[in-house]
């Protein structure tokens, strides 16, 4: 590993300190994601039934309708880790992808030059950014593999240790992960039509190497086995149940607009994703201190990701994982190149001291804070039933009442897990691997307009409905002696329709 300035080894440990502690601090958040519980029954009545589940049997809405869950994989294996190791597998599971996504990126800001401090500052960024993803949720694999194939790559350009096979290896696992291996290939396809760009105009052909002209992202390896494998990573991405239909339902559904505040774009005005902010902001003025030597691959990947993020904020952890190790070796060759005019600007013995008891008092509380998270809570999910009708589906389940259930999107899953089979659900997170454009767009609708919660409610007729609890629905469902009022909680309320069926329950 290089340093742009030898620091001594007490320094060094207590950076490595600081940024492991973020990963405890920042990975250990023990909140239920709203999908999580639908993608463990998911992977159980997929492990009972052995074979794929293609067609919806969760709800009513679309009931026998195809469904392209390309998630299989990831609920199978949340399933197989909660049966036997419950919450705390999950748990341990997602701060252990934490881990082996920061010792990665590590290891890809080691390959250059770098200075600890710079180091130690902006990965601590970084994993701050990519935080914010980090629920227990199919996307973990999608950071993961993406970490991965950042290593890969950065091997072969600035090592020339070529380690390109095992792309199409980490596809196949990864098409049946997430559908975030869009991101992977994004990438791989970039920066070899970059990389064959730049050399094309530079008159270098594909098995000759190129000058080293720049150490940033150049080593000189021939384009062929770049080539090669990225026909072969790309043929992989037809590996998964489903074939090519996959990447045509990908296609298809990636740029549809959502009404879901991950999918939404960041506002560049205000003071909201601050640290994304700053970060971009340094990867920009970086980049253009460098802008008149040669913009290489990752600076373009890492535009993207940008752009991206800006767009959707769920991209956001893809752009600190892309940035991060940029951003160290950067910032590392600016600070050395201010210390070669400014010899004088250099730590003191005491400044140094002064730093590593700051990076240790903030690396403690940062490690105190994440352990006690799993401390005071046994290891466990936190449900919490301020957001979750945990009281509404007890009350359900308790009276036997069964029935077609009308649902607002973020309860679907946590109702499946519950209450399936005795009642299928209006509709959940799956979005559209199984629902309509109509079904979803239906579902979205002010919370207070009276017209188009009766257009919903005639529209998809149920035997139950289970809302969000508010006095605009109390007062507007009681104006009809179609439903019946029969239990409430300062998060959910329910109705039954007024039928032979539910008289038992009234």
């Amino acid at each position: 590993m290089k340093q742009t300035t030898s620091q001594p080894d007490y320094l060094n440990i207590t950076v490595n300190l600081l940024v492991i502690s973020s990963a405890v601090y920042f990975f250990s958040f023990v909140t239920a994601d709203p999908d999580l519980w639908g993608h463990i029954r998911f992977g159980e009545d997929l492990w009972k039934a052995g074979e794929i589940i293609r067609y919806d049997p969760y709800s009513f809405t679309a009931y026998g309708q195809p469904w392209i869950n390309h998630e299989w994989l990831t609920e199978l294996i949340f399933y197989g880790i909660y049966n036997v190791a419950g919450d705390a597998g999950l748990l341990f599971g997602k701060l252990g992808i934490g881990f082996i996504i920061v010792t990665v990126l590590s290891a890809i800001c080691r390959i250059r030059e770098q200075n600890s401090l710079v180091y130690a500052a902006v990965m601590a960024g970084a994993i701050f950014i990519i935080s914010p993803g980090f629920m227990i949720r199919p996307q973990l694999f999608s950071f993961l593999f993406f970490a991965l194939f950042m290593y890969v790559l950065h091997a072969y350009f600035t090592q020339g240790k070529n380690l390109l096979f095992l792309l199409p290896l980490m596809m196949i696992l990864w098409v049946n992960l997430h559908g975030g291996f869009l991101m992977g290939w994004a990438m791989l396809i970039v920066v070899t039509g970059w990389e064959t760009i730049r050399r094309g105009v530079r008159g270098s052909g594909f098995g000759v190497r190129v000058r080293r002209d720049f150490p940033l992202t150049s080593h000189p390896e021939p384009l062929t086995p770049l080539w090669i494998w990225l026909l072969i990573t790309s043929m992989t991405t037809l590996v998964n149940p489903y074939g090519y239909k996959l990447l045509v339902f990908l296609y298809r559904t990636v740029p549809m607009p959502r009404s879901i505040s991950e999918w939404k774009p960041i506002i560049l005005w205000d003071l909201s994703y601050l640290h994304f902010k700053f970060m971009a902001i340094l990867f920009l003025i970086t980049t253009g201190l460098n802008f008149k030597k040669r913009i290489g691959w990752e600076a373009i990947f890492i535009g993207m990701t940008m752009f991206a993020s800006i767009r959707h904020q769920r991209h956001t952890p893809f752009f600190g994982m892309m940035a991060a190790p940029y951003l160290v070796h950067r910032l590392s060759i600016l600070i050395s190149e201010i210390q070669e005019k400014f010899p004088k600007l250099i730590l003191t013995k005491a400044s140094r001291h002064i730093l590593a008891v700051s990076m240790i008092i903030l690396a403690s509380y940062q490690m105190y804070e994440g352990i006690q998270r799993y401390a005071i809570t046994g290891c466990r999910i936190i449900v919490d039933p301020d957001e979750y009708p945990v009281a509404a589906v007890r009350f359900l389940k308790d009276n036997n009442i069964k029935g077609n259930t009308l649902v607002p999107f973020t309860w679907g899953e946590y109702a499946i897990w519950k209450l399936y089979p005795d009642c299928k659900i209006s509709i959940d997170g799956r979005f559209e691997t199984v629902y309509s454009d109509a079904i979803i767009r239906d579902h979205f609708i002010p919370h207070n307009d009276k017209k188009q919660w009766e257009s919903l409610i005639n529209k998809y007729p149920s035997d139950i409905i289970l809302a969000k609890q508010s006095l605009f629905f109390h007062n507007f469902i009681n104006e009809s002696k179609t439903w019946v009022y029969v239990y409430s909680d300062n998060t959910a309320i329910i109705f039954l329709r007024n039928t032979e069926k539910n008289k038992d329950a009234f």
